[in-house]
């Protein structure tokens, strides 16, 4: 164990904000980004000056304090936060700025401290945070016995009730133990999404420009402004698909990386990824889950982004409406990682079509002014689950079975079979639809996610469509999302 001397402290500090710095600048060429201004060591910010992020409507503005270690033998503790430097401790300073920042805007700032130590993990609060998220609010709002008594004394130590006290660390986060290195990592995820070169020569020349911001303070940039900074730099990477994440089940790896991430695991019921198959408040998610989509589709718009990798933890009607929500007639192409690789909708269609579309017996006189149940079997044979559910919950509607001939796990032989039986699909289907009239179509999948993609991006000119999600059991589904 050795201690750092001063200078390289002080050397180890500019890096590790510089890196951060940077980080920012690349998330702020995100296509889902909501900075407007990014600041280096904001006028008028308090302690809590070293990067400013300023942001619309609901989201807070976030201010860092950016703290690296004098000595490697000396963790992150309550001690450390509460010792007096000069007249006043880190946490007073950032209470006092926090105090005064929450004047600007309604929506309460976030303050952000960074700091290469790492959490003591026999300190009696921070301990139980050191290997878990960044805020400690959640282990002190309702603790007892000895946290509840450094709650007080926190209190006590900035002049305020406990009340305010939560208050205030709601909005506070401490990103601990993070070394240079790992913001170098943070950096290269970040250049992903923004869609620039990643590497070690990249994050050198997003450095300088850094260090020469830092020689002239208190400057401010608005968004426009850093991505003509970016383009002048020559990052940008050759035109490549950009990434969509979206997380309904679970967190997803890759969102860090995304040019886009939606976050909908608010809004499926559930306490397990198998068991979270619909939506709480279906009426709510419908229109969460549109607004979301318009709104990711008019950002890639704007950016000149036409090519899409999706990914995420979805079931399949989540995973056919973001197809058409970036559909071929919109102008995108999309792609989805399947078993053999990369699943696009570039893909040429091979000459195999072999689906078998089965109308009902005497469909010339049943087919006309009525809902159509279409269940399309490609991955596992759910025709006689839809037969059993519509019988019950839509008796008026009319099941077309859509299947191969041998459904199973390996019935799609790529993604080129799999581009045939879509066109093969929408092409009989709009013949049946432009004859018989149907009100709408209920639809049914089994079949691979990127399957569901694809058909969804190439999902035009068809009958106002409600997708349904399988319940996971015999005979049993209920309606997720409704397409026109």
């Amino acid at each position: 164990m050795t201690s750092r001397a001063p200078s390289g402290a002080r050397l180890l500090g500019d890096d590790v904000q510089h890196l951060i710095t940077w980080y920012h600048v690349l998330r702020s060429q995100r296509a889902d980004s909501t900075i407007v201004t990014l600041a280096v060591e904001a006028t008028g910010a308090g302690n809590v000056d070293d990067v400013t992020l300023l942001g619309t409507g609901d989201d807070p503005d976030e201010y860092w304090q950016i703290k690296a270690s004098v000595d490697a033998t000396s963790p992150l503790t309550c001690e450390w936060l509460l010792k007096l430097q000069g007249k006043h401790s880190l946490l007073q300073r950032l209470h006092a700025s926090w105090t005064m920042l929450r004047l600007r805007r309604p929506v309460p700032p976030k303050i952000v401290l960074a700091t290469t130590k790492a959490i003591d993990s026999t300190d009696i609060l921070l301990g139980p945070r050191a290997t878990t998220d960044c805020r400690i609010v959640e282990t002190i709002r309702d603790a007892t016995g000895p946290v509840a008594q450094v709650r007080r004394d926190w209190a006590d130590h900035l002049g305020i009730d406990e009340a305010e006290l939560i208050e205030f660390l709601e909005c506070l986060q401490i990103r601990h133990g993070q070394s240079e290195a790992e913001w170098e990592e943070k950096v290269n995820d970040a250049a992903v999404g923004a869609r620039t070169r990643t590497g070690t020569e990249a994050v050198a020349v997003g450095l300088r420009q850094i260090r020469e911001w830092i020689k002239a303070p208190r400057q401010s940039f608005t968004r426009d402004q850093l991505t003509t900074v970016v383009d002048g730099l020559h990052l940008r990477a050759p035109a490549a698909r950009a990434l969509l994440v979206v997380e309904a089940l679970e967190e997803d790896p890759r969102s860090s990386k995304a040019a886009y991430a939606i976050d909908w695991t608010g809004l499926i019921e559930g306490d397990h990824p198998d068991n979270r198959r619909s939506f709480a408040d279906p009426t709510k998610a419908r229109r969460q889950v549109a607004a979301d989509l318009a709104a990711a589709r008019r950002r890639f718009r704007d950016l000149g982004i036409t090519d899409v990798e999706v990914d995420g933890s979805m079931r399949l009607p989540m995973w056919f409406t973001v197809g058409t929500a970036l559909s071929s007639t919109a102008g995108f192409t999309v792609a989805a990682r399947s078993r053999d690789g990369l699943w696009s909708s570039t893909a040429r269609p091979g000459t195999q079509r072999d689906l078998e579309v089965l109308l009902p017996a005497d469909a010339s006189g049943i087919l006309r002014g009525c809902p159509w149940a279409v269940s399309v079997s490609f991955a596992c044979d759910i025709t006689p689950d839809v037969d059993k559910f519509i019988a019950k919950s839509h008796p008026e509607a009319r099941h077309i079975t859509v299947r191969l001939p041998a459904p199973g796990h390996s019935a799609i032989q790529g993604v080129s079979h799999a581009r045939a039986l879509i066109y093969q699909l929408r092409e009989e289907l709009r013949t049946l639809a432009s004859e018989h009239e149907p009100t709408e179509i209920l639809l049914f999948l089994s079949m691979p996610h990127a399957c569901a993609l694809l058909l969804g991006n190439a999902w035009d000119r068809m009958p106002t469509t409600t997708v349904f999600w399988d319940m996971g059991r015999t005979g049993s589904y209920a309606p997720a999302l409704r397409v026109n």
